[in-house]
């Protein structure tokens, strides 16, 4: 590896999936990423999780292979959840580790605690505080309490159909659609074992979901997601398709109103397309993501994507915390 260029490394979780499916993905996503940090002049790496040990003897540092990967500054993105609880702790010492060094954290594109761009229900929460159409969220409670949310969903949502998504994950993993009250309560039977926290939302009919690309304050981009015939989730990594998408007044302002309100100079913010307008679904942060638009839109999400971590990396670096 080159040392004379600045590295951005993305630190992934492979144990959450299958391992076909990290075996098919890892690559693509090197080949894809690396592409276009080679030519914004980064080297790209990926790095398992499983492989890093985070120390503080001396002061704080992140090892790999017998290389503390903090000793100079760096770019780092890293996955912020885990299936395992286990693994979301050290997720959690890997990137607190991180944001202790003078390397940066692409995470951390935004001001405000992490849970507002991983935690469903506390997108949900701050998006209708700022008056912007959201889906409506009902956290599951845990374990034997689970059957309790029925009521409480029916009461608000109806007798269904219904989406029981995790709190904390992506790419539409583990996002469950339940078609009446009876199928809701055997899925919470379910998901109140599964050890990791959930929401139930109504399902609103749609024609995909709009996610914006914001950057600096900046629309780049829009792109459609659809779902593949006869399914339900338009996220790429579960068949969906991505074009290209024009987006209106409305959609931007909404998303700008966002990307303001924390401060964000990178966001990717999602919109069901329903009948009634655009209502908000989620919010998140990072790099990635862009790599399903069509060329052009891609290349020049690509270009303002490693300008903007070209520009974080050149700022003055914080005082190690």
């Amino acid at each position: 590896m080159r040392t004379d260029l600045p590295i951005l490394t993305f630190v992934y979780r492979p144990d959450d999936f299958d391992p076909d499916y990290v075996s098919e993905a890892q690559p693509e996503a090197m080949e894809s990423y690396g592409a276009y940090a080679e030519r914004a002049g980064f080297m790209f790496r990926m790095v398992p999780v499983n492989e890093l040990q985070p120390t503080c003897v001396d002061r704080p540092r992140l090892w790999w292979r017998g290389e503390d990967l903090l000793a100079t500054r760096q770019c780092f993105q890293i996955d912020d959840f885990s299936w395992d609880p286990q693994a979301s702790h050290f997720l959690a010492a890997v990137r607190r580790t991180i944001e202790a060094s003078d390397s940066v954290l692409l995470n951390d594109s935004f001001t405000g605690p992490p849970h507002l761009v991983t935690d469903k229900l506390s997108i949900a929460q701050r998006a209708t505080m700022l008056g912007i159409p959201a889906v409506g969220t009902i956290a599951i409670p845990f374990g034997r309490y689970a059957r309790r949310v029925v009521d409480v969903a029916r009461e608000a949502f109806g007798d269904g159909p219904y989406i029981l998504k995790p709190r904390e994950l992506g790419m539409g993993f583990c996002v469950v659609k339940a078609d009446s009250v009876e199928q809701l309560a055997a899925t919470v039977d379910l998901v109140g074992q599964s050890g990791i926290g959930y929401v139930v939302q109504p399902f609103i009919p749609n024609e995909g979901d709009l996610r914006v690309h914001v950057i600096n304050g900046e629309i780049v981009a829009g792109q459609h997601r659809r779902p593949k015939a006869g399914n339900y989730l338009a996220n790429v990594a579960q068949g969906g398709s991505a074009t290209a998408e024009v987006v209106t007044e409305t959609v931007r302002k909404l998303s700008k109103l966002v990307a303001d309100d924390l401060k964000a100079s990178l966001l990717w913010v999602d919109w069901l397309l329903t009948s009634d307008g655009p209502v908000l679904s989620e919010w998140s942060t990072g790099f990635g993501g862009f790599t399903g638009l069509p060329e052009r839109e891609r290349e020049q999400v690509g270009k303002h994507v490693f300008a903007w971590v070209h520009q974080l990396l050149a700022a003055e670096a914080g005082p190690v915390s």
